[in-house]
């Protein structure tokens, strides 16, 4: 096969396509090198726990990422040649020989560009994928300082996968007290927790956070909604960079699987507290994480379709027979589906477009290797096995036991849908199980116009 290579069109533009240009791997190299000179960037080199140099290099050259777990060396043909005879346009350093940590980001430099590099994988100025160099998709965007804005962007993301799992055990513990002690305020905490995580973008915090301490509670769980899908649409960064949001392996922007089992609380609690109001919650909620300009979540969409679907028929006093089930399965499956050709018709793209525009079999083949993920990821240390057991064995009493309400009811069905689709399972089962217990004792008042607040003192639907 003739290997295609790529060229730089624009000095502040984008790779795209064409001919004549080099791409060189390099040995580590400091970017105050090439500060004036080049573009420059840090890249991702793989996805999962650890990279090799193999793998690495296979998803430079064939634009294709493959996760360490389910073998990390990307298969295909080529896109791109190393060393052509040209200047080398960019240069590339990779991890060195053998397994390592994919704890690290390496420099990336596209000579006779200026400022930062960045792309629509990422959406982050800065960081890049591996596979941008081959597909594409590499830009640059201005900047007056890129050595040290890739300095603090480095040291932020280190910091992020250091807070990730003591915060999210803090925020378990927190909600799991309250919510034997003090279920209205287990929710509360919830909508804090997620306005706290907006940090970097201090008005939009604040506010949120003061929505939910303050507004009655449907109102505050569709301004946290709502502070999500603005700092999406304005500023990706602030959740892409978030302590909850994604790890920045293999995953860069949007709504990743912890924060869209939080953002199940105010989808389901504002749309229950609110009444026929609540349908602009839900559509709030399903633009927020399942649109390709925002949270770009396909899994996420189906699981908040499904479980609105649940949530309806159950507010509206129906059994929830195996004949419905069906039915509303089938029915959210169709409109989520619908609601992503509508965004990709209009423009809207990612990596959920990107998979379906592949065809079925490629996007099945993306729910076998979650699926295998799923379990791999789960086997693939004791902390994980105990979390995934355990708050399975939290749901299952939590379900069986517990008392009955429409939102309890949502959540546990969104739970089940989520761990089918995504591939986190201790993320989803981890502080979804204890979400779910919080809710099921919460109870909300679901009579259609009950606005509740902080104080409320909320009544067993009948």
């Amino acid at each position: 096969m003739r290997a295609k290579v790529i060229t730089s069109i624009l000095a502040l533009g984008v790779l795209a396509p064409g001919a004549a240009a080099g791409v060189r791997v390099v040995p580590p190299f400091e970017l105050e090198r090439y500060e004036g000179k080049a573009a420059l960037g840090l890249f991702v080199p793989g996805a999962g726990p650890s990279v090799t140099r193999e793998g690495a290099l296979a998803a430079l050259l064939r634009g294709r990422i493959q996760h360490d777990l389910l073998g990390g060396v990307p298969k295909g043909e080529p896109l791109i040649a190393l060393g052509a005879p040209e200047p080398p346009d960019i240069l590339v350093s990779l991890p060195p020989p053998g397994p390592s940590e994919n704890d690290r980001r390496y420099p990336i430099a596209v000579l006779g560009w200026n400022g930062l590099l960045t792309s629509d994988s990422t959406r982050i100025n800065g960081l890049v994928s591996i596979t941008d160099v081959a597909t594409g998709r590499l830009r640059a965007v201005a900047e007056n300082d890129p050595v040290e804005a890739l300095a603090g962007l480095d040291e932020r993301i280190d910091r992020n996968d250091d807070l990730r799992l003591p915060l999210t055990l803090v925020l378990a513990g927190l909600v799991l007290i309250l919510a034997f002690l003090r279920p209205l305020l287990a929710v509360r905490a919830i909508l804090v927790a997620l306005a706290a995580n907006l940090w970097l973008d201090p008005a939009v915090a604040l506010a949120a956070a003061a929505a939910a301490l303050a507004l009655p509670l449907g109102l505050s769980c569709g301004a946290i909604l709502l502070a999500y899908l603005v700092a999406l649409g304005l500023h990706p960064e602030t959740v892409a960079l978030s302590p909850l949001g994604p790890s920045q392996s293999g995953r860069f922007y949007g709504i990743n699987n912890l924060l869209e089992t939080m953002l199940l609380v105010p989808s389901f609690v504002g749309a229950a507290v609110l009444g026929r109001a609540g349908a602009l919650i839900a559509v709030l909620a399903l633009v927020t994480v399942g649109g390709n300009r925002f949270g770009a979540d396909g899994g996420g969409l189906l699981v908040l379709s499904i479980g609105y679907a649940l949530l309806a028929i159950r507010l509206r006093g129906l059994r929830a027979t195996p004949k419905r089930l069906a039915a509303l399965v089938a029915v959210a499956g169709a409109l989520a589906l619908a609601f992503l050709a509508v965004d990709g018709l209009t423009g809207g793209e990612s990596h959920v477009t990107r998979a379906f525009n592949d065809g079925p079999g490629a996007l099945a083949e993306d729910f076998a290797d979650r699926a295998e993920l799923s379990v791999r990821r789960t086997a693939a240390s004791a902390g994980a096995t105990g979390v995934v057991f355990v708050g399975l064995a939290l749901l299952a009493a939590t379900a069986l036991k517990g008392p009955r309400s429409a939102v309890g009811d949502a959540f546990l069905l969104a739970i089940a849908v989520s761990l089918v689709l995504n591939d986190t399972p201790s993320d989803v089962v981890g502080i979804g199980s204890v979400v779910a217990l919080a809710l099921v004792r919460f109870q909300p008042t679901l009579r259609a116009g009950r606005r509740g607040t902080l104080g409320d003192r909320c009544a067993v639907p009948p």
